[in-house]
């Protein structure tokens, strides 16, 4: 079970997390989209929205820095960049994910338009994963993921793997490694593929924009950073060749 859990459900979640984004972009292009329901209930959401958006991005930095600092013994970067960067990022995450859920739940047409699996699943997958994560930082007081985490990690990413390592980690953090595993593997299924086309301009623009069709799905791959196309594979290629060669430095370093 250790084996068929940490040593080759990863691959599985994480060849879907990069492929089958592709796959919708060649057959569904116009499914990246999250369904925007910004005309009711618009303050919860604009403000939910920010805190999650804004949570992410230091979550997903945090959990780098303690990705390397973990994997190279730099307790600096788990106590300070890691520790600060997840648990704000965690906590903004976790306050714009129930805020989201709540007005889902609450307003009516919100509710009316809620038709979808992920319109509540992708939220309680993201409260449970933050919930572990934060209790286990505030009350524990324990880095599992730096220390644990990070050599197992680095193991599946150089495709070495080495599953027995999860067996030293708690049972909360493994729970939490799962949960955030699957969560990876269900992503690209869920309204949340629409990160792949890179909309960093959320971060400053309105709560609500209507798109242009100009250069959304155009019939053809482009590399010209026109259209959604180009924006998935380079943002896909950087960051699987980012992981890959992150992992093999500090496979490198340690050995």
């Amino acid at each position: 079970m250790t084996n068929l859990i940490w040593g080759v459900y990863p691959y599985v979640v994480f060849t879907l997390f990069f492929v089958v984004p592709v796959i919708r972009m060649v057959f569904r292009p116009y499914s990246f989209t999250t369904r925007a329901s910004g005309l009711f209930g618009h303050r919860l959401q604009g403000l939910a929205m920010l805190l999650f958006h804004w949570g992410i991005f230091a979550v997903f930095f945090g959990h780098v820095a303690g990705f390397v600092g973990g994997g190279l013994g730099l307790d600096a970067w788990v106590d300070l960049a890691f520790y600060w960067l997840a648990l704000i990022g965690g906590l903004m995450v976790l306050a714009g994910s129930v805020m989201a859920l709540v007005r889902r739940l609450t307003v009516p047409e919100v509710r009316a338009m809620s038709n979808q699996h992920d319109d509540y699943l992708v939220h309680i997958f993201l409260i449970a994963i933050l919930g572990i994560g934060l209790y286990q930082v505030v009350v524990e007081q324990i880095f599992g993921f730096a220390y644990v985490v990070a050599p197992w990690f680095v193991s599946i990413w150089t495709f070495s793997p080495e599953p027995e390592i999860m067996e030293g980690a708690s049972l909360l953090t493994r729970v939490h490694v799962f949960l955030a595993l699957t969560f990876f593997g269900y992503f690209p299924f869920t309204k949340m593929v629409h990160f792949w086309t890179v909309p960093i301009n959320y971060f400053v623009r309105p709560y609500l924009v209507m798109r242009t069709n100009r250069f959304h799905s155009e019939d053809r791959w482009e590399f010209a950073l026109r259209s959604d196309k180009s924006y998935l594979i380079y943002l896909g290629a950087t960051i699987l060749i980012g992981v890959i060669a992150i992992s093999a430095y500090v496979q490198m370093a340690v050995g």
